[in-house]
């Protein structure tokens, strides 16, 4: 299963368009900032199973956070904004390894980052869709029977 992970697009909504197309993607996440693109996207491509959460620029309605499991991997999908990411991403980390997920998918920072965190939690940032104060990126996980690759392009 191939997911596109988005993050940041702060109102470039081509620039997810563009990343549908090339992926194709089996699943869409959209983790904030902006959320309505995320929510238009999937209104283009209904057939597309979407998982969104708000970022620290979106209001109104809407989850924060959730956990999506899919082919045996436990994800927790945030903006990351309320765990001080910026600064560092231990209590992300801890936050991820207390809900039981494997991998947890943030934004943001506008930067990409695929590292471990506490007690092996998996952490992945795509960077910013919208290429606010860095190049655009966008993410692609590839799961299967309880693996995971992340990859950012």
């Amino acid at each position: 299963m191939n997911i596109l992970v988005c993050s940041d697009s702060h109102g470039r909504l081509e620039e997810m368009i563009a990343a549908v197309e090339e992926e194709q993607p089996d699943y869409f996440f959209f983790l904030g900032d902006h959320d309505r693109d995320g929510r238009q996207i999937h209104a283009l491509y209904p057939h597309i199973p979407y998982a969104g959460v708000r970022g620290n620029c979106d209001f109104g309605p809407g989850e924060e956070e959730r956990v999506v499991e899919l082919e045996g991997v436990r994800m927790l999908l945030t903006h990351g904004h309320r765990y001080q990411v910026k600064g560092g991403l231990d209590w992300l980390a801890q936050a991820a390894w207390q809900q039981g997920a494997d991998l947890v998918c943030f934004g943001h920072t506008h930067r990409a980052v695929d590292t471990a965190g506490f007690r092996g939690v998996r952490l992945f940032n795509p960077g910013s869709v919208g290429g606010v104060h860095a190049p655009s990126t966008y993410g692609i996980l590839r799961v299967e029977r309880g693996q995971v690759a992340c990859f950012v392009r």
